[in-house]
């Protein structure tokens, strides 16, 4: 987020390129009520910067997943660079080099996304203020110095994490650190950032001199002396920087009274102590203040250490030691207690200290292996040793998941247990951006694994190649698959692959083609069982493979022995429904004697293989007895009495036999 809208333009960073001037003084586009990318709906401006609008947004995706808290903040470049390369480029580069930056005093940026012609950057909401605000409300006298020392250690925890990932921030200052209300410091605008060593862009250069208008992407009234003569960047650069906010946020006045540091005039101007602090501490402060490199402290550890909230034990103990001296023995009989609990203090530092280095000291393996132990015992050590050895532990975590082991099959890599070995490392690096690159690797590993199985698997069942051996055998391959899906993934087959099944399904029930039917139903079992519309022919396919099996059971019972062999009335119905139905149609269909004649001798044949009480041809049989009545009926009409006579005695033939006389 930057700089809460104000009419006043002071302290902003404007980045100019040759012969194009970025602060441009216009109107900001209202986008209240804008959605961007269907999911992030605008509700107000919070902020306006030199070439960006910050907004407050709802992220409605996760509103919709039920999500109270479901704010974001929208960094949007304003309308007059939205189509400038350069001004795109910065903001590429705040949101990279934030990502890369995991510390929990520095903002997180969950994404850099364009709608149209919007490019933006996707940051977590932060409920609070300013620390130009905070400074502001604090006039005249400043912030108290207890409230100041806890914002400098979250500053320089931060700013000391940035510098070991070899980033300077260049344009540090109070608009650009954030305090939430529940006091946690959150330091960003990295857009102008620069990598220790880094050659200086060239492309970028003075525009103007005035007072208070960023150079280079800096701003004067912070920037160092080194960077407003254009020298490459130093962790020095940042501890100017900090120290002008740190007075500032003492006195609620800057320390050189906006002047940029190239300006000021050495030789006549004297800086004043803030009231609030001692003289050991503004004696440190000064250093950091320093308009000459060679005066001023080297790194913000030197800075904020003499600020931090813990007093060193040897100076605690030489404080005891001078108290004890000074007091007489009735003083010191009285204050017994004090001294014992001071004793108390001075070993508690010191075990601290010991256990700190003896964790310190172990390889990052063995510091990991006993991570748990140390938080439960002690938190805040755990986290310190955490970003003592965040790249040793990131590289480890590598190291894992690129020897995870393999899958059953020996083919693939255990994806799952890749997930595993993510989650843990996410706990305690949960912004680490090249833990999300290492992630994003892995998964495309395992998207391209899955697609090459499914190509295969669709030209398989889409040519009909159901029986093939060796690497194109469908059963292997979906075992396979199933290794590599997570939970949620499935596959379902083409359409295409589908409508030949289903043909090639009912030309095999119209054969008994019994072989080419088993096969169809072990592979609709594994290739079609979640497709929308297979669930009957699925069904039906193992009904007809039930069928199958008793009737081959029965065949095989009764040449063994006859006498015990039971039928299986209900598998051979299923299995002989269709002859038998079409038999029905082509009676329903007689129109002449001739054809009553040829159907009836059908059905006589088709009847031998089934016992008497076999129900469905009992049916068919009364059918064709009933039919035969009706058609002679019709003969005898037209005089073919024969005919007629003939088609009596066949019908009360078969009524004879199904009564059993």
């Amino acid at each position: 987020m930057e700089n809460t809208i104000s009419p006043d333009n002071d302290d902003k960073t404007v980045i100019s390129k040759k012969g194009i001037n970025l602060e441009i003084n216009q109107k900001a586009s209202n986008l209240i009520g804008k959605c961007f990318s269907q999911r992030y709906l605008i509700e107000s401006q919070i902020g306006a910067g030199g070439m960006s609008d910050v907004y407050r947004a709802v992220d409605l995706t996760l509103k919709d997943a039920g999500i109270e808290d479901a704010f974001v903040a929208i960094k949007v470049l304003q309308k007059q660079f939205s189509e400038m390369k350069d001004a795109q480029k910065i903001l590429i580069n705040e949101a990279l080099q934030t990502q890369k930056l995991s510390h929990p005093n520095i903002i997180r940026v969950y994404d850099i996304k364009s709608d149209g012609n919007y490019h933006f950057m996707v940051m977590e909401w932060l409920d609070g203020e300013s620390l130009d605000q905070v400074i502001n409300s604090s006039k005249p006298v400043g912030t108290p110095f207890v409230k100041t020392k806890k914002i400098i250690d979250q500053i320089g925890s931060a700013l000391n994490y940035a510098h070991q990932e070899g980033l300077i921030h260049t344009d540090l200052k109070p608009s650009n650190i954030f305090l939430t209300r529940k006091g946690n410091i959150k330091i960003f605008d990295f857009g102008v950032s620069k990598l220790l060593n880094e050659d200086e862009d060239n492309e970028y250069v003075l525009q103007n001199n005035d007072q208070d208008t960023a150079l280079n992407g800096h701003t004067p009234a912070y920037a160092s002396f080194e960077q407003l003569n254009g020298d490459s960047p130093t962790q020095q650069d940042d501890v100017f920087s900090f120290a002008c906010i740190i007075y500032e946020l003492l006195s609620s006045k800057h320390p050189y009274k906006r002047t940029a540091a190239n300006k000021v005039n050495k030789s006549s101007f004297t800086l004043v102590k803030p009231k609030n602090i001692s003289l050991s501490h503004w004696s440190v402060l000064k250093r950091g203040l320093a308009i000459n490199k060679a005066e001023r402290l080297n790194t913000i550890d030197e800075l904020v250490t003499p600020f931090s909230s813990k007093v060193s034990t040897k100076i605690l103990a030489g404080a005891l030691l001078l108290a004890v001296v000074g007091y007489s023995a009735n003083a010191f009989y009285q204050q017994s207690t004090e001294i014992e609990k001071l004793t108390s203090t001075i070993s508690e530092y010191d075990q601290e200290t010991k256990t700190f280095n003896s964790y310190g000291s172990l390889p990052a393996s063995e510091f990991l292996a006993k991570a748990d132990e140390i938080k439960e015992s002690n938190f805040l050590i755990a986290q310190a040793l955490f970003r003592q050895h965040h790249d040793e532990l990131i590289t480890l975590y590598d190291e894992k998941i690129q020897n995870a082991p393999k899958l059953s099959n020996n083919k693939f890599k255990d994806y799952a247990k890749v997930n595993t070995i993510l989650a843990e490392a996410f706990t305690y690096y949960p912004d680490s951006f090249r833990l999300k690159e290492i992630q994003k690797q892995q998964e495309t590993s395992r998207e391209t694994t899955i697609n090459a199985i499914v190509e295969k698997l669709d030209q398989l069942l889409i040519q009909g190649r159901y029986s093939e051996a060796g690497d194109n055998n469908i059963k292997n391959l979906f075992s396979d698959l199933s290794l590599l899906l997570l939970p949620g993934e499935e596959y379902v087959a083409t359409e295409k692959a589908f409508a030949l099944f289903q043909r090639k399904f009912n030309l095999a029930i119209d054969k008994k083609d019994f072989k080419t039917l088993d096969e169809l139903i072990r592979v609709g079992d594994i290739a079609f069982y979640n497709y929308p519309e297979a669930d009957k022919v699925i069904a039906s396919s193992k009904k007809m493979a039930s069928a199958v099996n008793a009737l081959a059971k029965y065949a095989a019972d009764y040449k063994k022995s006859p006498e015990n062999a039971v039928y299986p009335h209900e598998e051979a119905t299923l299995f002989y429904k269709k002859e038998i139905n079409d038999m029905s149609e082509e009676l329903s269909k007689a129109r002449n004697y001739n054809a009553y004649i040829a159907v009836g001798r059908k059905i006589n044949r088709f009847a031998q293989q089934f016992p008497k009480d076999f129900q469905p041809i009992i049916d068919l049989k009364r059918q064709e007895a009933s039919d035969f009545f009706a058609y002679s009926n019709r003969l005898m009409e037209i005089r073919s009495f024969i005919r007629a006579k003939n088609l009596i005695n066949r019908g009360n033939a078969i009524l004879k036999e199904l009564d059993g006389e």
